[in-house]
């Protein structure tokens, strides 16, 4: 049998592995919305870094932040390296014990869907949810499948491309977590909680909390110095990038576009959007929070031209459109953490 897709879905998730923690929570009986996730893990807060080919990448810390938000939620999370030797009946095991697993795999070895097979590989978190009782192969959820129009599908996997995919490994300056199976149990469902609303449905925050969750991120946004700092030290990455081969600089030009409009910083800031106003943001917050995200944009779309052109004009543009990137997010997260006059902006 080969891997391929079963069912294909519309909606897809904004990051795989926090779109595969929601699919866990729901699969232990307690679902939990992937915005949730971002609140209570902190992730709407980004780092730069260097991708997995060695590129410039705008991202969230994503297993800190997934971790975290499944913890903040009730869960807690179980990580156990793979037993390569015999992966067929450890992964039945753990199965028997929680339902799914999420594994990070590479990309390259993954062949039920064109674009893992026709695009460079990257890393990759998928949910395994059902193994074949002779281990060829198993079943796959694949929360966020990038293309064109991004969807999530199940797929069928077979047991040799899912080894082969979390044995390749593959690293970046965010993600070093492969080679291990991680799974989630419900701590409240365990502790048998006395209010029975706090283990069902998807364990929204109220207000309150929703806008203490936004708090502390503001505060951390200005306390830790990667996250601060995170605008110019992707810029400076972009820059050394373009400064680079003409075939590095449109490759990196292209990268850029993709962590701006596709992957991750527009993505973010439209689920923010939905926290916020639940959050009962002030107005200052939400016009700030707007004019990120038409930077954001603006910024794929010059990011595309200088791809294109390599022009030194769209380039002194990219270098504004930072600048203005880096003021506007500073001042979003000074009024988020204002927000509740009680608190004031971290020195």
């Amino acid at each position: 049998m080969d891997s391929h897709i079963v069912e294909r879905y519309g909606e897809s998730a904004v990051n795989c592995l926090t779109g595969s923690y929601s699919v866990l929570a729901g699969l232990a009986g307690r679902p939990v919305a992937e915005q949730t996730v971002f609140e209570c893990g902190d992730g709407y807060l980004f780092q730069a870094g260097l991708d997995e080919s060695g590129y410039p990448e705008y991202i969230f810390p994503v297993e800190e932040a997934g971790a975290l938000g499944m913890t903040r939620s009730g869960f807690t999370v179980h990580k156990e390296p793979i037993d390569f030797d015999a992966p067929g009946p450890h992964l039945q095991a753990l199965l028997a014990r929680h339902r799914a697993v999420i594994v990070w795999v590479n990309t390259a070895h993954l062949n039920y869907a064109d674009v893992y097979r026709d695009n460079n590989p990257y890393l990759h978190a998928v949910v395994v949810q059902g193994i074949a009782a002779n281990h060829s192969h198993v079943d796959v959820h694949d929360s966020l499948v990038v293309g064109p129009q991004p969807y999530s599908c199940r797929a069928v996997v077979t047991i040799d491309d899912l080894v082969r995919s979390a044995a390749d490994r593959i690293k970046s300056d965010a993600h070093d977590a492969m080679g291990f199976f991680y799974a989630v149990s419900d701590d409240l469902l365990a502790a048998d909680s006395p209010d029975p609303a706090a283990a069902d449905g998807e364990g929204r925050p109220n207000g309150a909390e929703l806008s203490g969750a936004l708090t502390r991120q503001a505060e951390r946004f200005f306390a830790e110095e990667r996250f601060r700092e995170a605008i110019r030290r992707y810029q400076a990455l972009c820059e050394e990038c373009f400064a680079g081969s003409s075939e590095r600089a449109a490759y990196g030009a292209r990268r850029l576009f993709h962590h701006a409009s596709v992957l991750y910083a527009v993505p973010s800031l439209k689920l923010m959007a939905h926290s916020l106003r639940a959050a009962g943001a002030s107005e200052r917050s939400l016009t700030l929070h707007a004019e990120a995200t038409r930077h954001w944009e603006a910024m794929g779309v010059l990011a595309l031209r200088y791809e294109a052109t390599s022009a030194p004009s769209v380039r002194q543009r990219i270098t504004q459109r930072f600048d203005q990137l880096d003021e506007v997010t500073a001042k979003l997260w000074e009024s988020v953490a204002a927000a509740p006059e009680t608190h004031t902006r971290p020195s």
